[in-house]
């Protein structure tokens, strides 16, 4: 019982600080913002500083946690139970601990300073959280544990210890994700691949993104298996959505595939073979026209009557993608309708 009481205990302070770092972050990040902001009368309406923060705070509780607690609580438990497993009690453990995670989450943010700045010190504030609720405390009951006298009870414990972090090994080694977001951060740029992937600002070509170039670096590898290599305008309508986790990967693997195509004309059939309806403003036939003269087409697709479209496995991480109701896809075109310049894809939430 003791084990299992401290298992629960680290397992919900980390759920706890997860969100506090989402909260935190958002809010430190809105602070800039906040304070630039004019405090007066502009046309008869006030200027909204008061709510500002508060709805950081909101977004980093309800829509950043999520994703933190989806693709963070794993890899945090594993270090975490090492920390308790070594007693590690000092406080400079689990500040280096949640600072290194804060910025794998918020993707190593150096070329902006505020941002930067808002990670280390949510990262640092989480991890003194850590260590007041848990840290501190770290191994005193394996030093306890240790005291007792062995009986075929702490036999079963031990081995169902050994079975949990079998599990989390396990769990670990779906995480080599995470290996390739380090090193396209610092390494070099990946091959844009084929047709050549680009993003409409360059904010938006993130590590993830380009993780995903490298994955899916052409369209036969967005594919469904097939005996044939041939890349015909059918054979292009069959993509293969067990293989995409994430909306970078989507993005990537529409882009790759619309792109190969000769012009925008075969674009709204593409999208209908894979789910989703399109407008007939939005439409090849009649695309939207940009202020700039470059033409969308638009694919929409309801999550709330089919489910999410991807990841086609797992429930909790299925689950995840089932809050919006949702999913619409925009590919834009040049003015002339010959060459697919980005995709963009956008989410419909309550």
């Amino acid at each position: 019982m003791t084990i299992l009481v401290r298992l629960l205990r680290i397992a919900l302070v980390t759920i706890l600080c997860i969100v506090a770092f989402a909260a935190l972050f958002e809010f430190l990040n809105a602070v800039p913002t906040h304070v630039s902001l004019p405090d007066h009368h502009q046309g008869g309406v006030t200027n909204p500083r008061r709510p500002l923060v508060f709805d950081a705070l909101v977004w980093g509780v309800v829509f950043r946690a999520p994703g933190y607690l989806f693709n963070g609580t794993i890899p945090m438990l594993i270090v975490l139970a090492v920390t308790e497993w070594k007693s590690a009690k000092s406080w400079r453990w689990y500040f280096t601990i949640w600072i290194v995670a804060g910025l794998l989450a918020t993707g190593f943010p150096v070329s902006d300073p505020l941002r930067l700045s808002a990670a280390l010190l949510a990262a640092a504030a989480t991890g003194y959280l850590y260590w007041l609720l848990a840290g501190k405390s770290a191994g005193d009951w394996l030093q306890a544990w240790g005291t007792r006298e062995p009986n075929a009870g702490r036999k079963l414990l031990n081995y169902a210890a050994y079975v949990v972090l079998a599990y989390l090994g396990y769990q670990l080694s779906g995480y080599l994700y995470y290996g390739k977001l380090l090193w396209v951060s610092s390494g070099p740029e990946p091959d844009p691949g084929t047709p050549p992937f680009h993003v409409r600002f360059e904010r938006e070509m993130t590590a993830s993104k380009k993780v995903a170039m490298m994955d899916f670096p052409d369209p036969a590898s967005c594919l469904k298996e097939a005996e044939t290599d041939d890349l015909s305008t059918d054979r292009l309508k069959e993509m293969d959505w067990d293989r995409i986790d994430n909306t970078d990967e989507a993005e990537v693997c529409v882009f790759r595939l619309l792109g190969s195509y000769e012009n925008l004309s075969y674009a709204t059939g593409w999208f209908e073979a894979q789910g989703y309806h399109v407008p007939p403003n939005f439409s090849s036939a009649r695309p939207y026209i940009e202020s700039d003269g470059t033409q969308r087409v638009t694919g929409g697709y309801s999550i709330r009557k089919n489910g999410p479209k991807f990841p086609t496995k797992g429930v909790i991480r299925r689950a995840f993608r089932s809050i919006p109701y949702g999913m619409s896809v925009d590919a834009t075109w040049s003015k002339d309708g010959k060459q697919l310049l980005w995709v963009q894809t956008g989410f419909s939430t309550l």
